[in-house]
């Protein structure tokens, strides 16, 4: 922090110049920790290329307006669920790549048959394993066949399926690199450089009607900088104009920079216990609901937000986020009480204590993970922590070596309930509770389109998940963006930057 604060009076003096030079330029500079290797959506696992690159230079069939959460046209004029396992859509005419061909049929075809055959390995199979095939009813028709039903397809469809120009890839299928990053975006491609940055410029042949609107920014630059503190230096110094993820102990500071405006704001990832019901060696404690009820009930949910999560969180009833569908807010509570956990575990024949393990699954989540510890050991709960990378976290838990799990789940941006829970409850690797019946809820759920059915599901899910502390829901994760005062930006809970949106104030 002390660091901050020298870095602000020197970053005021040489600020003006430089950041007033790019506001007049119409452009934006950002930068985040990721270093893009590949900058199409389909070859990362990072939303920075995933998503903004997906809806900067290229464009979905239909669009999610984030304000509504109605699915609006875009590079489709309409759709229809032919059955349970048939979408059809209609598609734009007169809409053009960046290098001046046209969109059709083609290029719908080829997009959803290259990223759905599994061979192609693009990085995030379960956005895409749910699609059988596509096959063009006309040059402005498309039929898009699923394996089986699946009701969010539309979700997933506008949010994270880019349409690429046909033989995007190639005739090697490898994933482009640098050359030919065309799509029907509001921006274009003028350079890239592997792990680096990229420079993005406004397209001017962008078709009329899209629900992006005409974007204002002339120009998009964005650098990789690992280093949170040298994002905040540049940005106070003004050779950056907007970061995220700020540290939640520098957002106050910061936010006393000249022209600097610090936002922390909700996001629909959310923290959560998970307990592992299954048999381990030397017996398991958390098998008795009773323990489990306890722990609930030892975690002081609103003090941690407050104290140590930081603004821009709240507190979880329900094991999903609010918005999704799917999401009852009237499901079994376990408030805190740390009397009522001590009488549990009395109950429980723990009246000495018990020791357990958890693993969480990022250094952010230490702190996190150490808060909860706290509260469990005034309880008589001692909690053996270990801070994993993702892939670690994975391995204990599917080898069922740990007794919980401090983890998180934005969801991709899914307004849909099985978008984050049917992975961790349908019997597969993540599960650690293993309960028939939550799994064969959600998988009934998920497969009908039936919106009554598929609501009554998923209410049985969620209230069985917190009635039997299958989970322990915590806290909306926050993200805390800065950027400049003299910049307009608005975030939404999904976690998704629409810079498509942003201007400069007049």
């Amino acid at each position: 922090m002390k660091k901050l604060i020298l870095l602000a009076g020197v970053a005021a003096m040489a600020f003006c110049g430089n950041a007033m030079a790019q506001q007049e330029a119409n452009k934006l500079r950002w930068a985040s920790t990721v270093s893009i290797t590949a900058p199409d959506p389909y070859y990362n696992f990072h939303r920075e290329a995933m998503i903004l690159n997906g809806q900067l230079v290229w464009d979905t069939l239909i669009h999610r307006n984030p304000e509504t959460g109605a699915y609006e046209p875009m590079l489709a004029t309409s759709w229809e669920w032919v059955d349970d396992v048939t979408l059809v859509f209609t598609l734009r005419e007169g809409v053009k790549f960046h290098d001046g061909s046209d969109f059709n049929a083609a290029d719908v075809v080829y997009t959803y048959n290259y990223i759905s055959n599994p061979e192609n390995k693009i990085n995030v199979q379960s956005n895409v394993n749910w699609i059988k095939s596509a096959e063009a009813l006309s040059d402005y028709k498309v039929q898009l066949n699923l394996h089986a039903p699946f009701p969010p397809a539309l979700e997933y469809v506008a949010s994270l399926h880019a349409m690429l120009p046909e033989g995007f890839y190639g005739a090697n299928n490898a994933a482009k690199i640098d050359g030919g990053l065309i799509g029907t975006g509001p921006y274009k491609f003028d350079s890239f450089v592997p792990g680096t940055s990229m420079a993005l410029s406004k397209w001017e042949g962008y078709f009329d009607g899209s629900p992006k609107g005409d974007p204002e920014l002339s120009a998009i630059e964005y650098r990789a900088i690992p280093d949170a503190s040298t994002q905040m230096a540049e940005l106070m110094g003004g050779g950056l104009d907007w970061i995220w993820y700020v540290p939640a102990d520098q957002a106050e500071p910061l936010s006393s920079v000249p022209d600097v405006t610090v936002n922390p704001a909700e996001t629909m990832r959310i923290s959560f216990l998970s307990f592992n019901l299954r048999d381990m060696e030397g017996g398991n404690p958390l098998q008795d609901i009773r323990v489990r009820q306890a722990i609930a009930h030892a975690i002081d949910r609103e003090a941690i937000v407050k104290q140590v999560i930081g603004q821009g969180s709240t507190v979880v009833t329900s094991p999903c986020f609010r918005t999704q569908f799917g999401c009852p807010a009237d499901v079994p509570q376990y408030p805190y009480d740390p009397e009522k956990a001590k009488s549990l575990l009395k109950e429980a024949g723990l009246e000495s204590g018990v020791t357990l393990d958890l693993v969480s699954n990022s250094s952010r989540d230490r702190a996190w993970a150490e808060a909860v510890s706290g509260y469990l050991s005034a309880v008589g709960v001692t909690v053996n922590i270990q801070a994993l990378q993702y892939a670690a976290v994975s391995e204990r838990i599917a080898g069922n070596n740990t007794h919980l799990f401090l983890g998180d789940w934005g969801s991709y941006g899914i307004n849909d309930v099985s978008a984050l829970l049917n992975n961790f409850f349908t019997l597969g690797a993540d599960d650690m509770a293993h309960d028939a019946q939550v799994s064969d809820a959600l998988k009934a759920g998920a497969a009908t389109i039936d919106q009554d059915v598929r609501l009554e599901k998923y209410t049985f899910a969620t209230k069985r998940i917190n009635e039997q502390v299958l989970w322990h829901p915590l806290w909306t994760n926050p993200v805390t963006y800065a950027h400049r005062a003299g910049l307009e930006f608005s975030s939404f809970p999904d976690e998704n930057p629409r810079f498509y949106l942003v201007k400069w104030k007049k």
